[in-house]
């Protein structure tokens, strides 16, 4: 592997040597976790760990919406995904481990703090949340998404150390009466497509939309940290692949919004706004929503 080479169409936007130092660990590699971890190996991230359940293989039904096809049918989904990517990036170091992080505590806290960015892409809420927890306690950037009912659109969140966690996006979101129950759309758990299905699953494509705004955003804060100009200016963002009234006023409509943290919160302690101030910035944001769906 001659490394100049591999990067040279790419170092005049991203220095390999700036993402070579950086640690990123993707828990969940199903169709939208395993898409991001590709491109996190592109951008040139020196070590990637890949996080999935025990026994998680890839099955038929996965394949039409994975980056991984039919060579790697019945192989665990981490192991797989490591061959896939090491294939486009030899220089990537690359982790697998098999865990359940919500029944294994110390060892997903002790994954986080040797990190520099964590990205959650699971849909399941308990993952979600202690994940979130981890990441807050250790003062690790995480990224988040998910994708909505049928594909229709997905969010992608940042949390980032004494900024808003998870737990506050979501007060906030249920808050704000943006997602009333008439009209919000359900986030598919695809790294469990045998359970209870709430909703229906969603195109590679529109898996696909989502995944690559995460890892845009994970790039923008990788550079944010070495130049304020690139960075993403925001914490959350709200995409549309499709129309949905009352949601998304058109195709591939999007919002950034910058939502506050909790002071109430119990994952990521006091902050410094008030009830008011939180209710005030959520009709803010809403507002300009409003304006620039008209």
């Amino acid at each position: 592997m001659n490394r100049d080479e591999l990067f040279k169409r790419t170092r005049a936007i991203l220095k390999p040597e700036i993402a070579q130092c950086e640690v990123w660990a993707f828990f969940g590699v199903g169709s939208g976790g395993a898409r991001v971890a590709e491109e996190a190996a592109r951008f040139g991230i020196g070590t990637i760990i890949l996080i999935d359940r025990p026994d998680e293989c890839l099955e038929e039904h996965n394949i039409i919406r994975h980056v991984l096809g039919y060579k790697d049918l019945g192989r665990p989904k981490g192991e797989a995904l490591r061959d896939h990517i090491l294939n486009s990036n030899p220089g990537c170091e690359i982790e697998v481990i098999s865990m359940d992080v919500v029944k294994d505590r110390d060892r997903l806290a002790s994954i986080i703090r040797r990190c520099t960015q964590v990205h959650c892409c699971v849909d399941n809420e308990p993952a979600k949340n202690v994940i979130n927890e981890e990441a807050v306690a250790a003062g690790v950037t995480l990224v988040f998404a998910g994708v909505f009912d049928g594909g229709c659109g997905g969010e992608v969140g940042r949390v980032v150390d004494g900024g808003a966690c998870y737990a506050c996006m979501a007060a906030f979101l249920n808050r704000s009466g943006r997602f009333d129950e008439s009209q919000a759309p359900q986030t598919f758990d695809y790294t469990n497509p045998d359970g209870i299905e709430n909703s229906t699953a969603a195109l590679n494509l529109d898996i696909a939309q989502i995944a690559l705004i995460q890892a845009r955003v994970g790039l923008l804060t990788m550079l944010g940290r070495h130049d304020s100009a690139p960075d993403f200016k925001g914490n959350y963002v709200l995409f549309g692949n499709r129309r949905v009234e009352g949601l998304f006023p058109r195709m591939l409509s999007s919002d950034i919004w910058e939502i506050p943290r909790d002071p109430c919160c119990l994952i990521c302690g006091a902050g410094g706004m008030t009830e008011a101030q939180i209710n005030a910035a959520a009709e803010d944001i809403l507002a300009k929503a409003v304006c620039s769906g008209n």
